[in-house]
């Protein structure tokens, strides 16, 4: 079932020669990985992953996040447009200092980086909205979702990452602000991670979509937010 609202840009096409292939910076790709992911968006079977969320939901300990990531997965994986030109993997172990796993990676061959994605479910509750982001226990912050890209598990050696929101239920847009609101409390003592700009409706000009630009290693990084409401 298709999603008019939902706006999507198809890109430029590969090149065909592996020298081409192998001078493309990361923009180019980026565009190709937006452009499959809104493409999942618009056209997947809501009735299918509501089924399966709820199939999930009835465990004694559901994992919902892990079920929808693996549908998404899924879905590229079965996408011949998207087959011929990427790969994707779920649940990859990071190579990095402190140990963590990717839900999503997409990459293809002659592109260095790669795009890492975390995702996280999503509703209007406060704990979900700090899951996403960074989570205090104890007066200490010690996880979420952003902040995997600035304690040392994600993307150390690149200048970008994803995040991808589930939601389950919900406003759109109250969700947004409030994680908005949240990015720019500070992460602890240290400028690590800490909010410089937020860009909305940064991915052809969807709603759903923002960036957000942070401090890293004297540098910035830049973080893609994807927010997909998932159920009726």
């Amino acid at each position: 079932m298709e999603r008019e609202y939902i706006k999507i840009k198809k890109p430029s096409p590969l090149p065909s020669t592996i020298h081409l292939l192998k001078n493309l910076d990361d923009e180019f790709w980026k565009n190709w990985v937006f452009f499959h992911l809104l493409s999942f968006y618009k056209n997947f079977d809501r009735k299918i992953l509501e089924e399966k969320i709820n199939t999930e939901r009835a465990k004694f300990s559901p994992r919902i996040e892990r079920e929808i990531a693996k549908f998404l997965r899924l879905y590229l994986k079965n996408n011949r447009q998207f087959d011929l030109h990427f790969d994707v993997f779920g649940e990859i172990t990071n190579d990095e200092d402190i140990e963590g796993n990717y839900d999503i990676l997409i990459n293809n061959t002659y592109w260095k980086n790669g795009f890492f994605f975390e995702c996280k479910n999503l509703n209007e509750n406060q704990d979900l909205i700090n899951k996403y982001v960074s989570y205090n226990k104890g007066g200490r912050v010690y996880d979420g979702g952003v902040y995997r890209y600035f304690n040392g598990k994600y993307a150390q050696n690149q200048n970008f990452g994803g995040m991808i929101g589930f939601i389950l239920d919900g406003d759109n847009i109250i969700i947004k602000n409030k994680i908005h609101k949240k990015l720019k409390e500070k992460f602890d003592i240290t400028s690590q991670g800490d909010l410089l700009s937020i860009e909305d409706s940064s991915i052809e000009k969807n709603e759903f979509t923002f960036d957000s630009i942070h401090k890293r290693f004297e540098t910035t990084f830049l973080i893609h937010h994807i927010l997909f409401e998932l159920t009726s």
